[in-house]
C-alpha cells in the first residue's frame, strides 16, 4: 500500500524531466560560441601563420574558443561592419575613422612600414611627389587604403592597377608588367617567403611615412572584449611570446 501511495510522485518527477528535456537550447547549458575572426592572410603565409599562432594563444588566455576565416580584404571590411563576424586581425590606426561599426583594440599587434617596391635595378626614386614625372605603371593590393589614397591623387587610373593579393602584385612586378608595387613590408615578406618568389630580387625604393601600428578590430557588438584583448596582447609582448611566434612562423 505504501509504494502505491508514492506512485503519483514518481510519475510527476518523470513528467518534469520530460518537460525539461523539451526546453529551448538557450535555456540549457551549451558549449560557448566561438569568436570568429577573419583575415586576408592564408595559413600558409608567414603573416598568416604568425596571426593564427598569436591569436589562438590570446583567445586561449581569454577563455574563448576561436575560429579563423580567410577572405579578401574588401570582404573582411563588409563582414565586420555588418556584424556577420566578430572581428579582424589587423588594420591601421586610421582605419577606424571611416568604419564606425568597428571597435579598435588599443594594442598594436605589430608595426609595419609602407613603401614603394621595385625589382628593376635601374629604377630609382626618392620621394612620392616625384612619381608623376616618372610616368611609371604601379600596382597595389585592394584593401590597402593608404596605398590607394596616396597613389590615386598622383597617378592616372590607366597607370595604376589593383589586385587581390600581394602574391599577384609581386608576380606582376617580376614579370615586368608594372614598374613598382605599393605595399606594407610584412605583406611583401609574405610573398617572398613563398617558394614561388624565393630568389626574387625585390627592394624598397623608399618608405612612405613612419612605421605604423597594425591593430585588431572588433565588430561593435563585441566592444566589451576590446580592452580584455588589448591587455592580453600587451602581456604577450612583454613576455616575448609574440616575437617567439613570429620566429616560429618564419621557420626559424
Amino acid at each position: 500500500m505504501r509504494s502505491e501511495r508514492f506512485l503519483p510522485i514518481a510519475v510527476l518527477l518523470q513528467g518534469l524531466l520530460a518537460v525539461l528535456a523539451m526546453l529551448p537550447c538557450s535555456l540549457r547549458s551549451e558549449p560557448q560560441r566561438p569568436i570568429v575572426m577573419v583575415t586576408g592572410q592564408p595559413e600558409t603565409s608567414f603573416e598568416g601563420k604568425w596571426q593564427r599562432l598569436a591569436y589562438q594563444e590570446a583567445f586561449r588566455r581569454l577563455g574563448l574558443p576561436l575560429e579563423v576565416e580567410l577572405m579578401p580584404a574588401q570582404r573582411v571590411t563588409a563582414m565586420v561592419d555588418s556584424g556577420a563576424v566578430d572581428g579582424q586581425f589587423g588594420r591601421v590606426l586610421a582605419y577606424g575613422d571611416t568604419h564606425p561599426e568597428q571597435v579598435r583594440v588599443d594594442e598594436a599587434f605589430y608595426e609595419v612600414g609602407l613603401a614603394l617596391w621595385a625589382s628593376n635595378p635601374a629604377l630609382t626614386l626618392s620621394r612620392l611627389q616625384d612619381l608623376p614625372a616618372a610616368n611609371w605603371i604601379g600596382v597595389y593590393r585592394r584593401g590597402v587604403e593608404l596605398c590607394q589614397r596616396s597613389l590615386s591623387s598622383l597617378v592616372p587610373a590607366d597607370r595604376l592597377y589593383s589586385v587581390a593579393t600581394e602574391h599577384d602584385a609581386v608576380r606582376m612586378l617580376m614579370a615586368g608588367r608594372v614598374d613598382y608595387l605599393c605595399e606594407i613590408d610584412a605583406a611583401v615578406q609574405n610573398a617572398l617567403h613563398s617558394p614561388e618568389f624565393k630568389d626574387a630580387a625585390v627592394r624598397p625604393l623608399f618608405m612612405i611615412g613612419d612605421r605604423i601600428g597594425i591593430y585588431p578590430y572588433l565588430a561593435k557588438k563585441n566592444a566589451e572584449l576590446a580592452p580584455r584583448l588589448a591587455a592580453v596582447l600587451k602581456a604577450m609582448k612583454a613576455e616575448g611570446v609574440l616575437e617567439r611566434f613570429r620566429e616560429e612562423a618564419r621557420g626559424k
